[in-house]
């Protein structure tokens, strides 16, 4: 049995980055940039206004009151005509237009009085240059680099890429996870279970974890305790880049994942990790595909893949930082504890007063799917036989949303 840092150096030594590929804009979300992207122009392409108005020369309007000749109007979208403004004219402009030769300040039109009449306006303050007006290039320039690889893709970055005409994206290549449940006692959620027969959650909750990373994975199916149908089953998962297998990893009889893969050509990294939940993890490599075998009961499967396995997606998908962010938080209720494991206990994490706050939830042990509802984090201990208090500080990794109060 190792240590949880050693089962983490492991895996992630055989995680590899996967090779680039291109996507549409729009299939971009949630990916990772594999290549730098720079300014196609500069950024504004030109000097722009920022407010609906006049644009003035400020030499012009030495005083509040002055009163200017109309000369035109720019709106957005409206291409610069060959002339520009002359000494004692005004245009009339609108936010976005370009700012019309010459002009080297907008004054907003709340600031202003128009004649239509005389076909002049009177300027009821004094502007300074470069007021109301965006420059060329003062977002970005040309060639500049705006987004580097390892970023990941959010809505900002999709607004970004636009912005640069970046219609197909480069990025790393999500992994091809496949999931096989184990287990005769195992069943598919729609039935109707007996009592020594149980759903199957953790494939389900296994998708949905992947979905979370930004990976569609591939659920098939679920294999039952003999040997030549789950080596078939398991032989179709080792096709992927990661292969997750739920039960079957622990010492009994009938935990036959372990023999069937090493029958498959798998090379062991490890088998069995000290922490609690999640102990039996099983972890090897076949060929091109990386193996981890969660125990079966959910919040160990729940636990093991957010400790051990979202790190080394995130590595092959090419993120900067694939560990999961930790906080330091104060404990809001008192903490058994355990001795002999690091413990990845299930929690509420909030703010309060602008502080970490970590209340454990109530858990009936690694078979209680609903005590996931309940948490958002984890607080992670030592082994220990004696408690924690109320107010003392530990370390917590959330894995969801949490509140400010």
């Amino acid at each position: 049995m190792i240590e949880v840092a050693e089962a983490k150096r492991l895996l992630m030594d055989e995680a590899r980055v996967l090779e680039p590929i291109e996507v549409g804009l729009d299939e971009a979300l949630g990916r990772v940039l594999a290549r730098d992207v720079f300014a196609d122009r500069d950024l504004p392409a030109g000097d722009v206004s920022t407010m609906d108005g006049f644009a003035v020369r400020a030499r012009d309007v030495l005083a509040p009151g002055a009163v200017l000749r109309i000369a035109g109007e720019m709106r957005a979208g409206q291409a610069p005509g060959a002339g520009g403004l002359g000494e004692g004219e005004a245009i009339r402009i609108l936010t976005g237009a370009l700012v019309p030769r010459g002009a080297d300040a907008v004054v907003m039109v709340e600031l202003s009085r128009e004649n239509l009449a005389a076909g002049a306006v009177e300027i009821r303050e004094k502007p300074d240059p470069g007021q109301n007006i965006r420059r060329q290039g003062e977002d970005a320039r040309r060639g500049e680099r705006i987004l580097e690889p390892g970023c990941v893709v959010h809505a900002a970055e999709i607004a970004a890429l636009a912005a640069v005409g970046r219609a197909r994206v480069p990025v790393f290549r999500p992994p091809a996870v496949h999931i096989v449940s184990t287990g005769d006692e195992v069943v598919e959620i729609e039935r109707s279970p007996e009592p020594h027969q149980v759903r199957n959650s953790n494939a389900h909750a296994l998708l949905a974890q992947l979905r979370e990373l930004g990976i569609e994975g591939t659920d098939l199916g679920i294999a039952p305790d003999e040997p030549a149908a789950l080596e078939r089953t398991l032989g179709r998962g080792l096709t992927g880049d990661v292969l997750l297998v739920t039960g079957g990893v622990s010492m009994g009889t009938h935990d036959l994942v372990g023999a069937t893969l090493g029958r498959l050509g798998m090379s062991v990294l490890f088998h069995k990790v000290a922490v609690r939940p999640g102990k039996p993890i099983l972890a090897g490599r076949s060929g091109n595909c990386l193996a981890v075998g969660l125990p079966g009961n959910p919040v160990s499967t729940f636990t093991a893949f957010a400790v051990f396995v979202a790190p080394v997606l995130r590595k092959m998908m090419g993120h900067r930082r694939a560990e999961a962010v930790e906080v330091r938080a104060v404990l809001g209720d008192r903490l058994r504890r355990r001795p002999g494991r690091t413990t990845y206990h299930l929690a509420r994490l909030e703010v309060v007063d602008g502080r970490f706050v970590a209340h454990p939830v109530r858990n009936m042990g690694s078979g209680d799917a609903i005590s996931l509802v309940r948490a958002n984090a984890y607080v992670v201990t030592p082994g220990a036989a004696d408690a924690l208090e109320a107010g003392a500080e530990v370390a917590a990794i959330p894995w969801r949303e949490f509140h400010l109060r």
